[in-house]
């Protein structure tokens, strides 16, 4: 019988955010986003940005990301990710600062802000929201 689960590791610098056995996981690579399921043919992708849901019995469980890498094996995945934020975990309030920020200086655009690290932070901030919004 074809195993149901396999082990998930989702590792940032500075943390382990969460390691155990999952049903399927759908992560946002730099090609789209894409599902993970048991038993997947082997596979490395880089990460962008985005909303990562993991499938654990039968309930979806979601983490803000803001890139990184997926590798892939017919029995483990391990997302080496720059961020790795639990839905449940996203402070709101910052999140929606931060995209208070990032719109004020797009806005304004002052000499001594790069234009794209503030569209940067202004996504990262919108997929904190929005994934907040999950729970």
């Amino acid at each position: 019988m074809a195993e149901k689960t396999f082990n998930l590791d989702i590792v940032t610098p500075t943390q382990n955010v969460f390691s155990g056995k999952v049903e399927s996981v759908v992560a946002s690579g730099t090609e789209g986003y894409f599902q993970i399921l048991p038993g997947h043919t082997p596979f490395l992708s880089t990460l962008q940005i985005g909303e990562m849901r993991i499938k654990i019995d039968g309930k979806d469980d979601y983490y803000a990301t803001s890139g990184g890498f997926a590798e892939v094996h017919a029995d483990k995945v391990t997302i080496l990710a720059e961020t790795a934020e639990h839905a449940h975990a996203i402070d709101i309030e910052r999140a929606n600062a931060s995209k208070a920020r990032a719109e004020k200086f797009l806005e304004d655009q002052p000499d001594n802000i790069d234009p794209e690290r503030a569209r940067l932070s202004l996504f990262r901030a919108v997929n904190r929201i929005s994934t907040h919004r999950r729970i």
